[in-house]
């Protein structure tokens, strides 16, 4: 049984969960109350998930003046290593730093993996679905437990490299559940041949598979579904703008003629050449170009 702590409770008697909406969490799915960390100013859930192999946490940054009353976006700020923080940084916490969760009222997620996160699912590991995780455990724990818009308009994402890969993966195979999607310095050119780099091979398990999750095969398949507004921000510029992809020419610069190419409409920008981590510098731009996106008419 869990054990609560004061600040749960409190937590438990005056902001208690919301009804259910449209998407319910998973049935097999074990959710621990929320603990407050006060050195990070987050809540943090322990999850248990048939589409991971062992407890992970979420973690929850609530705008300060947080009203249980009014609807709420939500962004979810994706990993790009196992767990929380690590070599490349805290994504939330550079959030809590820039303070948008103040400046655009938003409730910010940190959805931590056990193994690294590609945001796919594996051939055939049923612990490594990571793609599963956020859609059928994560955004419904989040949104039966907050006051939120519950649709697309208002889940965005937010990612760097491996994440911003996943960001954009994400949206472009399901462009009605995410709305908003923003990736930086991220290998978004990657082709069949790149099977087997960054670990690849370990999250998805065969090539067939990886194929499945490549943005710019998706990109092909869904573009119609992204003329009408921008709802993809791709950003550089440090690592993988500067590096070339299978076809030589640098991921960012490509990925985005691409985009021209199809018509969709998105954000570029190729001038935030920084160091390839959370914490030099990118994300307040990042974010920024991803709420005009969302606020736009």
């Amino acid at each position: 049984m869990w054990r609560l702590s004061c600040r749960s409770l409190l937590w438990v008697v005056c902001c208690m969960p919301l009804p259910a909406k449209e998407i319910a969490i998973d049935q097999l799915a074990r959710v621990s109350e929320p603990v407050f960390d006060p050195a990070k100013g987050v809540w943090t859930y322990r999850v248990e998930s048939q589409f991971m192999s062992r407890e992970n946490a979420i973690e929850v940054l609530l705008p300060d003046e947080f009203d249980k009353t009014k609807q709420y976006r939500v962004l979810y700020v994706l990993p790009v290593e196992p767990g929380i923080g690590g070599r490349y940084g805290d994504g939330l916490q550079e959030v809590k730093k820039a303070g948008v969760h103040n400046k655009y009222d938003l409730i910010c997620v940190a959805v931590a993996f056990d193994t690294l996160p590609w945001y796919g699912a594996h051939a055939s590991d049923p612990g490594i679905r990571h793609e599963d995780y956020i859609r059928r455990v994560a955004v419904p724990l989040i949104e039966s437990r907050y006051p939120t818009a519950g649709n697309a308009e208002g889940r965005l994402l937010l990612g760097f490299s491996k994440s911003g890969w996943g960001a954009l993966t994400l949206i472009l195979r399901h462009p009605d559940f995410f709305g908003y999607a923003c990736s930086w310095d991220a290998p978004l050119m990657m082709d069949r041949r790149s099977f087997g780099t960054f670990e690849t091979a370990r999250h998805f398990g065969t090539e067939e598979n990886f194929a499945e999750y490549l943005p710019l095969r998706l990109l092909d398949q869904r573009a119609a579904a992204f003329r009408d507004r921008a709802r993809i921000a791709v950003l550089g510029y440090r690592s993988f703008g500067t590096n070339a992809s299978p076809d030589g020419r640098p991921h960012t610069a490509a990925f985005h003629e691409r985009l021209d190419e199809l018509g969709v409409k998105h954000r570029y920008r190729n001038d935030l050449n920084v160091r390839h981590d959370w914490h030099s510098g990118w994300v307040p731009s990042a974010i920024e170009i991803l709420m005009e996106m969302a606020r736009a008419p």
